[in-house]
């Protein structure tokens, strides 16, 4: 396992402006579901950014990135619709 991915110089406008967008979309959602989840705004940007700083470094595939906070998300709203199913009385 390598522990960097490869750099190409070739590629940096596109990885730059890829990055942006990348890192626009997963901070709105970072905040998103940190406030569906009962934190603060504020953790959720935290996370986002740790998340994808680990991500950047050492991620194994350089082309598919699943370490958004859809992942973690899913695994809490499990948990609160289980919930709310069990609440439920009808």
């Amino acid at each position: 396992m390598q522990i960097l991915n490869r750099i190409h110089f070739r590629n940096l406008r596109g990885d730059i402006f890829g990055g942006l967008t990348s890192a626009i979309i997963s901070l709105l959602l970072a905040i998103a579901f940190s406030v569906a989840s009962g934190m603060r705004p504020i953790s959720g940007v935290y996370g986002a950014v740790i998340i994808g700083l680990f991500a950047a470094l050492f991620g194994v595939t350089p082309t598919l990135i699943i370490s958004e906070p859809t992942g973690p998300m899913t695994v809490i709203m499990t948990g609160v619709i289980a919930s709310m199913i069990a609440k439920d009385t009808e």
